[in-house]
């Protein structure tokens, strides 16, 4: 039985609801470059080696079989991209400038016991390996030690995040927050939640203000997300850990 978390805010609030007109659900088209496994020695090695084909994790006792979801193809205008909540809805991106370009956004998704979770989200912008992480940072926030106790992340508060550029978030918000049956569309019925196999992820265009959204392991929590770089020292991934997987 599939078991992708939603809080039952989502679920309640719009239970009686019906949507007529069409979703805004981005089928996504082929995936224009993926990353091939490679020998990963950059810290933590789960954050690549969990999108490489036939990935296992051993948790304990617990064996978690790991896939790869492509969800699409992200539109990157600006270079500032932003990670946040629907419901706290941040517009502040990260201080990073990341490529701009279509880039691809995929899910890890751990399987065990008869469930599923989304471990992990990213962005690929190219298929270089990594070479180091860095915790991303909004302005004003000091660099942090990957490995160490405290870290940056952002709240959610529905069960779900997302990633978008930063000329597109204000105008998503705004289609979301001009008719209660607008948040419906997209994290009811366009995740398919009245199904029996709801969808861990998926790209939604409103106004040709398209963002990425997902699913984020446990459910509600404060998230971090990391950046990848390549050995030339620009960004190759931007990557939300849902603490699904330990490290």
């Amino acid at each position: 039985m599939t078991n992708l978390y939603f809080p039952l805010l989502i679920a309640t609030l719009f239970a009686t609801s019906c949507v007529s007109d069409s979703s805004g659900v981005v089928s996504p088209k082929q995936q224009a470059f993926a990353c091939p496994a490679y020998p990963v020695s950059a810290q933590p090695v789960v954050f690549e080696s969990s999108f490489f084909e036939g990935a296992v994790v051993q948790q304990d006792s617990l064996q978690l079989t790991i896939s790869r979801t492509y969800l699409g193809s992200l539109p990157v205008v600006s270079g500032r991209i932003i990670a946040t909540d629907p419901v706290s809805m941040g517009t502040e991106p990260f201080t990073t400038v990341f490529p701009k370009g279509r880039f691809p956004v995929e899910l890890a998704v751990a399987h065990f016991n008869n469930d599923e979770r989304v471990a992990f989200a990213r962005i690929l912008f190219s298929a270089k390996p990594v070479v180091k992480w860095q915790i991303a940072l909004l302005a004003g926030q000091k660099p942090l030690p990957i490995n160490g106790k405290d870290y940056y992340g952002y709240p959610v508060d529905a069960g779900v995040g997302l990633f978008a550029d930063a000329n597109q978030i204000r105008g998503f918000n705004h289609y979301l927050n001009a008719d209660e049956k607008n948040f419906e569309k997209v994290f009811l019925t366009g995740y398919q939640l009245d199904s029996s196999a709801p969808l861990p992820g998926l790209f939604y265009a409103a106004n040709g203000d398209t963002v990425a959204t997902f699913s984020t392991g446990w459910g509600d929590g404060s998230y971090a997300t990391y950046i990848g770089f390549d050995a030339k020292n620009q960004p190759c991934r931007l990557l939300t850990d849902f603490q699904v997987i330990s490290w």
